[in-house]
């Protein structure tokens, strides 16, 4: 109840109110009310017998309410009573707010009452997983909206360069979902097979749809492009020669929208082009505490070491974009999406996940990151100069030892593919690259740390492979 009245305590424009109750502290609110927002008539519904007795309070039940109820400003209604706030909304209150058990549903309310009022608060109790401190875990999740100037919740983005013959199964994917609040932008980065083509036949299909055209300048560009014309709150972001499970962006919505997350994520799997078969990726973070969510903001730093890169599996708020200007870095040729997931993750206050595998990422198609040459590895130095001075910017060592692990897991991996002779050259540079900012004692101890003692023998040197210097 602490929650609601901190809310409505900064609401000065209510007049009339419909209580909907069932407990005594709701009847309590009814005063508390009277005497803290200059209300002029409430009306209250209970489902129990009440003792209120007020000139400006009018008990009432839903069947037989007053001439006036058209001119309700604010429904605020009870744990329990779910189903009798839901039966109302011919009232077309400007102000909807309540709170919930945490087995009663929040989500169909939100879709309602969004076509008809201004204001939605809603309060949940939140289910707290075993041995988790009550201080972090918090006790309840909170939905809080404002109509906005758009009518678009969530925008999700394409980069389209010569992909016609994947489109069709990812954008039916897309469409299993019939929210009207989705766009789906589609961004043409000056591809010259069918591409666009076939976005127009879908064009006509569904309002949602909007392509984008633009000249070539790569997938960063098109994703800027993407991220400017967006009118969403949050931003989701697909690459159209993968396809989704129909409601995956469905449970990331409902998912981030109740406590207000920064970042909501699933998990993914691999499908293998040739044989169709799929793998889930597994040990990527798909429990507590971010199965329940946390605003614990160390625990959401944690992200970025400890699940793989994958941007197209979550869903992120505009605002914190917005405000910290991250974009995709355009002079990066590959690879451009990891310093996008470090820096969102980096300025993100909070996280939650759906444990559930709804991405597929393809695998199997000719020119992908994946079967990436030798020299093409060589992009992390540039990756890295851009995060460095990102995380310099905010003067915390944690960060400054996340970005190190995050180094100490792609220079691993990268030495881990290449097989020509320029490996020795990508060794010398990644050591200078670790020793830059974090000294070599410290940067042992974040190995065995965060990454196993398999980083250890590129790094000391002990362990050079094939590679020796020619």
């Amino acid at each position: 109840m602490l929650q609601i009245k901190s809310y409505l305590s900064k609401i000065y424009d209510i007049k009339s109110v419909l209580l909907i109750g069932r407990t005594k502290e709701f009847q309590e609110l009814a005063f508390w009310l009277l005497r803290k927002k200059g209300i002029e008539k409430i009306h209250y519904c209970s489902q129990e017998e009440n003792n209120i007795c007020s000139d400006l309070i009018e008990p009432c039940t839903l069947k037989y309410m007053p001439h006036s109820r058209k001119q309700i400003d604010a429904v605020i209604f009870d744990r329990g009573c779910r189903e009798m706030a839901i039966d109302i909304q011919e009232i077309a209150p400007r102000f909807f707010i309540g709170r919930l058990d945490k087995e009663e549903e929040y989500f169909d309310l939100w879709e309602q009452y969004r076509q008809i009022s201004d204001f939605i608060y809603l309060e949940r109790e939140k289910t707290i997983w075993p041995g988790a401190n009550r201080e972090d875990a918090g006790s309840c999740e909170i939905l809080e909206w404002q109509r906005g100037e758009e009518d678009v919740e969530l925008s999700v983005i394409l980069p389209v360069y010569n992909v016609e013959a994947y489109l069709p199964e990812c954008i039916e994917s897309l469409l299993k979902w019939k929210a009207p609040y989705v766009e789906y932008l589609f961004v043409n980065d000056g591809s010259v097979d069918g591409s666009a083509d076939v976005i127009g036949r879908y064009m006509e299909q569904d309002r949602r749809i909007h392509l984008i055209d633009k000249k070539n300048g790569g997938c960063a560009s098109a994703r800027n492009r993407g991220i400017a014309q967006a009118k969403g709150r949050y931003l989701g972001f697909v690459d159209p020669d993968d396809f989704i499970e129909g409601s995956m962006f469905y449970q990331l919505f409902r998912r981030i929208i109740l406590g207000n997350y920064d970042l909501a994520y699933c998990g993914y799997k691999e499908y293998y082009e040739q044989s169709g078969n799929t793998e889930k990726i597994l040990n990527d973070c798909l429990k507590e505490p971010y199965d329940s969510g946390t605003y614990r903001q160390d625990k959401v730093q944690k992200l970025a070491v400890n699940t793989r890169v994958a941007i197209w599996r979550c869903i992120y708020k505009k605002d914190v974009i917005d405000h910290h200007q991250i974009r995709f870095h355009e002079d990066l040729k590959r690879f451009d999406d990891l310093p996008f997931r470090v820096e969102y993750i980096f300025a993100a206050k909070s996280a939650v996940c759906v444990p559930e595998y709804l991405y597929y990422y393809r695998l199997g198609r000719k020119g992908q990151d994946v079967a990436c040459s030798d020299e093409g590895f060589f992009v992390h130095f540039s990756i890295f100069e851009h995060l460095d001075k990102y995380v310099e910017k905010f003067k915390d060592k944690a960060k400054t030892d996340l970005l190190q692990v995050i180094k100490i897991q792609t220079h691993g991996f990268a030495l881990s593919k290449m097989k020509g002779k320029r490996k020795w050259e990508y060794w010398y540079r990644a050591r200078q690259d670790l020793n830059k900012n974090t000294g070599y004692f410290r940067t042992l101890c974040l190995i065995m740390m965060y990454t196993g003692k398999g980083n250890l023998g590129w790094y000391t040197g002990m362990k050079l492979w094939p590679f020796k210097r020619n």
